[in-house]
């Protein structure tokens, strides 16, 4: 019998529990160690001696400056304790996100309020769209390594499977991908699975680069080839920097910058995008589907978007940030001027100490390669070195939780307060450093 059988085998001794909601119970031994480390974390003052957290994709360049805006601005009243006008959002907020969407993702037509729904983060809008978009059982496109949330987001309540491209020695960011993709899908197709769309991460999540324009004509055009829809989860639309690695970053290019109707039916496009990672708010709890040229999909949306409202304090919240432009004209070149300087504090640590990495221009982390201190080259090994950097006082994230094809790869976040950061660092080359010690250094990538 089937450990997944096994699981629901036992729990419906309790009462009945149906087979969607158990296969999300079967163990995973590499959450183990999120669960292990996500509940002890450092901090300066309570928890001295806890885990450096260096493995969440949570910025906190500029909490401080956040949290005195939104603390000077709130000035709630009864209306924020209500439900508001319903589950699309706060009707002055979708207009604020016009505002900002027209002038950072520079869409090639004319966005409205009624093009947006707000919900309760960038993880809620795709799994909303996963379960409109297909049936359970059918897939999604996703290329490896993937952003290991893409994983629930998809399957945990919808059923669609995340189908994960491999792209061997291809640049997964490069059009050459675009061609993983393809193989990819009929590969699905003649196992009995039916794609319904690809979802990406632009920029790249883990790999903290952005997609070059090529590969995302050639995604449009695949697409549209095959009439699927395209999901493109642009959170970091603002997280660029520049660096010694790379001193002229390529900017930002939303695919709503493309004029979609050369490549595709528009309707097949959407965009996410949410207050987490450029606001340095992830707990906030707030993002928003942007799917301009498809009303139907945008009432199916919404016909489940009760379920996934956002609070109407973190509307209030984002709404007063969005429509402060003196304020955000003053915030972002601040928060890039930080993301500057401690990627190339990370930068030069990793260089000084011969930790291969690759080169970031946006996000807020850095993919690193570590398969040397790994004892053989299987995920077992990266798992064993995952817990001894834990026992060691430092969570990086393992490659395996974003479907890396190699063994060995780790994402470090670099965008932590600077004592935070020099302490996580310091720890994991203490932890490399014994197992140099240990002889466990004898792989070479």
């Amino acid at each position: 019998m089937s450990l997944p059988s096994l699981f629901r085998q036992q729990y419906r001794r309790m009462g009945y529990i149906s087979k969607r909601a158990l296969d999300n119970l079967v163990p995973n031994k590499l959450q183990e160690i999120r669960s292990h480390c996500f509940h002890n974390q450092y901090d300066q003052v309570n928890n001295p001696n806890g885990i450096v957290a260096l493995a969440i994709a949570e910025n906190k360049l500029m909490r401080d400056e956040i949290c005195q805006h939104i603390n000077k601005h709130m000035n709630i009243n009864p209306w924020h304790l209500t439900y508001g006008q319903g589950p699309n959002g706060d009707p002055a907020l979708r207009r604020a996100l016009v505002s900002f969407v027209q002038e950072v993702f520079k869409p090639s037509t004319e966005i409205t309020e009624n093009h947006i729904c707000i919900c309760n983060g960038a993880g809620s809008a795709v799994d909303n769209l996963s379960f409109c978009m297909g049936e359970p059982g059918d897939g999604i496109l996703v290329g490896r390594p993937l952003y290991v949330g893409f994983f629930p987001d998809i399957e945990a309540r919808a059923k669609i499977k995340p189908v994960l491209v491999p792209f061997g020695d291809v640049n997964p960011t490069s059009a050459a991908a675009v061609a993983a993709y393809e193989n990819t899908l009929h590969r699905a197709n003649a196992s009995g699975t039916t794609i319904r769309a690809i979802l990406i991460s632009s920029p790249h999540n883990p790999l903290g680069r952005p997609y070059d324009n090529d590969f995302l004509i050639g995604i449009l055009k695949l697409c549209s080839k095959y009439n699927i829809h395209l999901i493109s989860d642009e959170v970091y639309a603002k997280s660029h920097f520049p660096s010694k690695d790379i001193p002229s970053p390529a900017p930002f290019v939303s695919v709503l910058s493309f004029p979609l109707e050369q490549y595709i039916d528009p309707s097949l496009v959407h965009v996410i995008y949410a207050m987490s990672k450029d606001f340095c708010a992830n707990g906030t709890r707030i993002g928003a589907l942007i799917s301009p040229f498809n009303p139907q999909l945008m009432r199916s949306f919404r016909s489940v978007a009760s379920f996934t409202r956002a609070s109407q304090l973190a509307e209030h919240a984002w709404l007063n940030l969005l429509t402060d432009k003196a304020w955000l004209d003053w915030y972002f070149p601040l928060f890039q001027s930080r993301m500057t300087d401690s990627y190339e504090y990370t930068a030069s640590f990793l260089r000084d100490h011969n930790i291969p990495y690759n080169p970031a221009s946006v996000t807020s982390f850095i993919w690193l390669d570590l398969s040397r201190w790994i004892k053989e080259d299987s995920q077992d090994a990266e798992l064993e070195l995952n817990w001894r950097m834990a026992k060691g006082g430092v969570w990086l994230a393992m490659g395996a939780s974003f479907g890396s094809e190699k063994n060995g790869n780790f994402r470090l976040t670099f965008a932590s307060p600077r004592e935070e950061l020099k302490l996580g660092l310091e720890r994991l080359i203490t932890v490399l450093n014994e197992l140099e010690m240990d002889g466990v250094t004898v792989r070479r990538s």
